[in-house]
């Protein structure tokens, strides 16, 4: 369901931006591809902060700095793919 949502509301952004509507299966291709890096990096993210944390034995706020950094970029790579064409 989350799939579904997310193509639809890459669909309504783009289309209140005034972009030129793109087939729904390049949508759902570039909103694919999207999930599966947010997976990806969402898990990288999680090792990184357990291994600073729990490894490491590092204070907390400095553990999470791997999980900014992922969220920094995830927000950055949804809003260039609801401005692109």
């Amino acid at each position: 369901m989350d799939f579904v949502t997310d193509i639809w509301l890459l669909r309504r952004q783009r289309e209140g931006r005034s972009r030129a509507a793109n087939a729904l299966g390049k949508d759902a291709a570039d909103t694919a591809l999207f999930d599966v890096w947010a997976l990806l990096l969402s898990m990288l993210a999680f090792v990184c902060f357990s291994a600073l944390f729990f490894v490491l034995k590092l204070p907390l706020w400095i553990s999470l700095v791997p999980v900014l950094g992922a969220v920094v970029y995830l927000v950055y790579r949804w809003f260039a793919l609801v401005r692109a064409e």
